[in-house]
């Protein structure tokens, strides 16, 4: 259940002003309707911003899966999570029995079933593709019907992804598989370390490490698969490339990875970097554009930040970036970090994404005003998927006085339904090491926003 709401929330905190509510016992009986809530004119630093959230585009949801009109999820208890953990990055522990829940056209909810997976969860062809612990405790996959019988087991480890009416499955050691959902068979192309990026309905892309026959060194390769197993390298990124990109400044510590992964009709934007120090922290790199089959590859930035935000109307193409010293790439957008490269046509006036300290195809937590914001397309607009005001309303207050209190996680939307979770957080000193703070668990609530209405009620709570 990881969650990376702590960082986020800290270094965006200056885009929206502080909530004035204050913390209060949350009651789980109790609805807020969007009658109740008054919007304020708040500066997001972001534009254009929008409201209106009654038709938002799909999302990937791993946690409350639409399939056929209804609502799938899972339904957690306090023996199912950790109860502790670094940074409040609180995983999953237990391979006990879960309910599965659903939720119906009219708002109803009923159980579906039981089963004893966690995490992430598909539904393709009627059947749960999920995973749980194997025999000798370590994760696998299995799929199951929507009840929870019918178990199947695979040989790998988690699932990732859905395309083309596969199951991408994988971990970084045991490499990737695809499981086809209508004849059940699992098929693995890679067989070593492997990263995951992205697919469409024609090829998988993937990162791993090769070595470079002129230096003896792994280096960051790019990969692609189609579905039938045949494997390609696009391309192998070198530390020397990487070094003369950035200058003598960068300390070229740990291996480069790709962090940001991005396809765009027949092209792919990426960004490569490396993470130095004993945080860990993203060293800056370049963003690279390359046509599907690896040729025409290109440097279009260099960025400070691993995460960018690709703008793409049809016509005209930007990149977004967090800023750097070097002008050879880029122009200034805001007078400050943010920059942009127009690769088609021409960059809109109206447009300023929020600074690339959080991926953009993820909901991003404000900690400042405990809002919701979201880019769920390559528009331009930024949602609102979640006001302070309607954070207030449910007593949601996720710093106190510069500590973190609370966190909100597990935001996903489906069927005109928003879900998010709140869980209370308490700092833990003792075991705490250096600056990787602790965090003990406390009461955890998952609520559910009818996006229409603006009403929100709790699910349940553990």
């Amino acid at each position: 259940m990881g969650n990376s709401g702590y960082a986020i929330s800290m270094i965006l905190s200056f885009l929206l002003l502080a909530a004035d509510g204050q913390r209060n016992d949350i009651q789980t009986e109790e609805v807020v309707s969007a009658e109740e809530v008054v919007l304020e004119e708040l500066d997001y630093g972001v534009f254009p911003l929008s409201c209106d959230v009654s038709d938002l585009p799909p999302m990937k949801n791993e946690m409350y899966v639409p399939w056929d009109g209804k609502i799938y999820f899972r339904q957690y208890s306090d023996e199912d999570v950790e109860s502790g953990s670094l940074w409040a990055d609180f995983g999953f522990v237990s391979d006990r029995e879960k309910k599965l829940m659903c939720i119906n056209p009219d708002g109803s909810i009923e159980q579906a079933g039981t089963d004893e997976g966690f995490g992430p969860m598909f539904i393709v062809e009627g059947r749960i593709y999920s995973q749980g612990f194997s025999a000798e405790n370590e994760y696998q996959v299995y799929s199951c019907a929507l009840d929870g019988s019918g178990r199947i087991e695979y040989r790998t480890s988690q699932v990732l992804d859905v395309k083309n009416g596969r199951v991408i499955c994988g971990t970084d050691s045991r490499g990737l598989s695809c499981i086809d959902t209508r004849t059940g068979q699992e098929q693995f192309f890679v067989n070593t370390y492997a990263r995951y990026l992205g697919a469409d309905d024609e090829l998988i892309f993937f990162y791993g490490y090769q070595v470079n026959e002129e230096t003896g060194t792994d280096e960051l390769t790019l990969y692609s698969s189609d579905y039938a197993g045949n494997v390609s390298m696009l391309r192998m990124f070198t530390r020397e490339e990487y070094m003369e990109l950035l200058g003598d400044a960068y300390v070229y510590q740990d291996a480069m990875t790709i962090e940001d992964f991005k396809i765009a009709d027949d092209m792919l934007y990426f960004s490569a970097g490396s993470s130095n120090g004993t945080a860990h922290m993203y060293s800056g790199g370049p963003i690279y554009s390359m046509e599907r089959d690896g040729s025409e590859a290109r440097v279009e930035a260099v960025s400070y930040e691993p995460y960018f935000y690709l703008y793409d109307d049809g016509e005209n193409r930007v990149i977004y970036y967090g800023g750097h010293n070097n002008e050879d790439y880029g122009e200034t957008v805001d007078g400050k970090s943010m920059r942009r490269i127009t690769l088609q046509g021409e960059a809109p006036s109206n447009v300023l994404p929020w600074p690339s300290y959080a991926a953009y195809d993820e909901p991003c937590i404000q900690g400042a005003a405990d809002a919701v914001l979201f880019y769920p397309d390559k528009s331009g607009i930024c949602y609102v998927l979640l006001s302070p005001e309607e954070s207030r309303a449910l007593s949601v207050d996720t710093h106190v006085d510069g500590n973190w209190m609370q966190s909100i996680h597990d935001i996903e939307y489906a069927e005109g339904r928003l879900f998010f979770s709140v869980t209370d957080l308490t700092y833990n000193s003792r075991k705490s090491i250096g600056w990787r703070d602790y965090y003990d668990r406390g009461r955890n609530i998952c609520y559910c926003k009818d996006l229409r209405s603006g009403e929100i009620r709790p699910l349940y709570e553990y």
